[in-house]
């Protein structure tokens, strides 16, 4: 698949998304998130371009037979996350991948403390296993083995999330905003 194919399937992934998002109804009216689209794509581009092709191409086919059931994903990512509904899949897999992912950014935010901070660790893991709940099986084991995969390898998807991050940000690297973010501090 080509570099093109790769990056309209994520384009394709976001759209799909963010109408979702932009769909959720909060509780106190619209959200100042919704307001900033293109805060939310650039997000959801960290998430999705470290990804494997196969897993792009299910998780959009979870994301089309959502809108087939009448189903807004983002609605139930954030109700799972408020405890608004309960528990909509209890997977050894999203328990698997919500510590694998977990020790990932502890990893990062003991390197980069300035730029990934420790304090947002708890809402993370909320956030990545509210999404996970709403992924088919498939999807999930997609991920779980990719995940086991770079884990094998020594890699680190949190990092490479980051390392994008900053690039769209204007940032060399990582590295570069960490440095940035101390000499400010100075």
């Amino acid at each position: 698949m080509s570099a093109d194919t790769r990056q309209q399937l994520i384009e394709e992934i976001i759209g799909q998304e963010l109408e979702m998002f932009l769909a959720v109804k909060n509780r106190g009216g619209t959200a100042s998130c919704q307001e900033q689209p293109d805060s939310f794509r650039i997000m959801r581009h960290m998430t999705h371009a470290v990804m494997p092709i196969e897993y792009l191409e299910s998780y959009l086919g979870d994301l089309k037979q959502a809108v087939l059931d009448n189903r807004n994903l983002m609605t139930e990512k954030y109700a799972l996350m408020e405890g608004l509904i309960p528990v909509q899949n209890d997977s050894q897999a999203i328990t698997e991948l919500v510590q694998i992912e977990s020790d990932w950014r502890k990893e990062v935010s003991a390197q980069f403390p300035l730029s990934v901070h420790p304090d947002g660790h708890e809402s993370f893991c909320s956030y990545l296993n509210g999404e996970l709940q709403t992924y088919s099986p498939k999807t999930l084991i997609i991920y779980l083995n990719y995940a086991r995969k770079t884990q094998y390898k020594g890699g680190n998807l949190v990092r490479d999330r980051y390392e994008i991050l900053m690039r769209k940000l204007g940032y060399d690297s990582l590295a570069h905003c960490e440095e940035s973010l101390a000499g400010s501090k100075k």
